[in-house]
């Protein structure tokens, strides 16, 4: 009987420890398998984004697509995936393409990431091309020293029509990379539109050294043939667009320029040629829009029209093809058409621009609340798109719509704090306007984004004394901007015009008095030195600082009311 028990509690010994095995097997298991979820979220996340650049690279642009998108899934913030859908934008000509690049920058914040950014913009914004202006300014003095720098501030430069800031610029950055032949190509490029007499004939000279070049004669002949267009050379144009096209595999651009010549020669084979043009571009959405864009210039309006509502129903019903149909509408004033467009089907992440579209052709038709009710929507779509809003905006200074530019600007100021440009130009609308109250409550806003900057704080500050709101605060503010910025004239006359209001004129006077005399002599610290002394009964002297601030045109209707008072308006 004892060894019957003694068995017994063996085998449960035995039962037991096979248990413990059995637990610890399974932990460890479930332990690497935990540890390994990262390593193979990881490997997922490499391959996909692999595939998502050699999609792209192969033109397979739905797939490119598909698998940078399962990237950005497995990593939202993978730089590889957000350059492809970039890229991928830019294909389709969506303004899309600034959103995935301000996504790049916020993830890897590098100079040459928000360069391409500055340039994509000037693809996409109107004159003057604030945010590839703000990008440039902000890095003017840490990049001066890269050629790609340069570049990209030429390319502004020539957009404004600067030419010669924009051959500063070129030459900057072919000494910069004297290696580098395109920078002068570039250079002799922008050239021949000078009219200096030495200039353009070296411009040339230098085009046709390039022209046989295996990796810049392309570029090189191009230019050529512009030249020869701009100087009514078109038969000498054609000689080198028919070069230009015999290198072989030319881009559409190419064909379209030639197609072009052949069109002004009055050439009797133009009409073929350009069906063959739009029989090769009717399989590929960007083609077509490049093609439309193309006759659309050269006054073939109704043509485009006609081809583009006969392209097969897969490609007219991409993106790239209905914003060109619509816009072939828009110029042709065709407000039936257009609404009859733009008031079916959704279109993915253009449906905001076919909503703004809607509201135009409901506007033109004289139905105001509709196309009120679709401007609404339209702006709901764009949502915190910032590519989105900002077409939304060029349609707006486009149309004209003063009450719609500023609700967009408004917009943008708030969700994309960082963009000053939008700041600068609401706050040029409030102040051109005389509408002290939003200006306060815009600096308000834009404040409680960024609490340390002095300039924002002043302007609040200064604002509130204007208007005599939240004066506590005000005084608070205007004596904490001072201590920190004595010598700036700005928050200085700030701190004055607050003492003064607190019945502290002559402390605010030893403010002003501590500042250099050139300063004094700024319109807006001489208007509030001119009233402090006026005020302490230096009428003489006052009168002198009044008079200065005269010269200023412009002032807020507060400080107009300011100088009335005191016998200046």
């Amino acid at each position: 009987m004892v060894e019957e028990n003694t068995s017994i509690e063996a085998e449960k010994k035995r039962l037991r420890i096979w248990l413990v095995r059995i637990l610890i097997a399974l932990a460890v298991l479930a332990g690497i398998v935990w540890l390994a979820r990262p390593f193979y979220r990881h490997f997922k996340e490499r391959r996909s984004q692999a595939q998502a650049q050699a999609f792209l690279t192969q033109g397979d642009f739905r797939n490119a697509l598909l698998s940078a998108r399962q990237t950005l899934n497995l990593n939202s913030t993978n730089a590889a995936a957000c350059r492809v859908m970039a890229s991928l934008a830019e294909i389709s000509h969506s303004s899309a393409a600034l959103d995935w690049l301000q996504r790049l920058v916020q993830v890897e914040p590098t100079v040459e990431n928000k360069l391409q950014l500055a340039a994509t913009a000037l693809r996409y914004q109107s004159p003057p091309f604030p945010l590839t202006a703000q990008i440039v300014n902000e890095l003017a003095l840490t990049a001066t020293n890269l050629a790609s720098y340069q570049v990209t501030a030429a390319s502004l430069a020539l957009s404004l029509r600067r030419l010669g800031e924009a051959e500063s610029h070129f030459e900057i950055a072919t000494k910069l990379d004297p290696t580098n032949q395109l920078f002068e190509l570039n250079l002799a490029v922008l050239r021949l539109a000078f009219t200096n007499e030495n200039k353009a004939p070296l411009a040339r000279a230098v085009l046709e050294k390039f022209r046989s070049d295996i990796n810049l004669g392309p570029v090189a002949l191009r230019a050529l043939v512009v030249d020869r267009l701009a100087n009514n050379d078109v038969a000498g144009a054609e000689v080198y667009a028919t070069q230009l096209l015999a290198k072989g595999r030319a881009p559409l651009a190419d064909e379209l320029v030639h197609l072009g010549i052949l069109r002004q020669l009055k050439r009797e084979d133009f009409g073929d040629r350009l069906r063959s043009l739009q029989q090769d571009a009717s399989t590929n959405a960007p083609a077509v829009a490049q093609m439309a864009e193309w006759m659309q210039a050269n006054e073939l309006l109704s043509e485009e029209i006609h081809w583009l509502i006969n392209l097969p129903v897969a490609i007219r019903s991409q993106p790239p093809v209905r914003v060109a149909l619509a816009d072939a509408y828009l110029q042709s004033g065709d407000w039936a058409a257009l609404h009859e467009l733009t008031s079916k089907n959704d279109w993915d992440e253009m449906n905001f621009l076919r909503l703004a579209l809607a509201a135009r052709a409901w506007s033109q038709l004289g139905a105001q609340p509709s196309a009120d009710s679709n401007w609404s929507s339209a702006i709901s779509e764009a949502g915190n798109r910032y590519g989105a809003l900002t077409t939304l905006l060029g349609l707006a200074e486009r149309w004209q719509l003063p009450r719609e530019r500023e609700v967009l600007l408004k917009l943008i100021a708030e969700k994309f704090p960082r963009e000053r440009w939008a700041q600068e130009a609401l706050e040029q609308l409030y102040v051109a306007r005389g509408n002290t109250a939003d200006l306060n409550s815009f600096y308000a806003k834009l404040l409680a984004a960024f609490p340390d900057n002095l300039v924002l704080k002043n302007n609040l500050t200064f604002t509130s004394l204007l208007l005599k709101t939240n004066l506590p605060n005000a005084f608070k503010w205007s004596a904490e901007n001072y201590a920190v910025a004595k010598s700036n004239p700005v928050p200085a006359s700030t701190y004055a015009f607050a003492l003064h209001l607190q019945g502290r004129t002559r402390e605010g006077l030893a403010v002003l008095q501590q500042l250099d005399p050139a300063q004094l002599q700024q319109p807006d610290v001489a208007l509030y030195n001119g009233l402090l002394l006026l005020a302490n009964g230096e009428t003489n002297a006052a009168r002198a600082f009044l008079k200065i601030a005269r010269t200023k045109s412009q002032w807020l209707p507060e400080e107009k009311r300011l100088l009335s008072a005191a016998g200046q308006f």
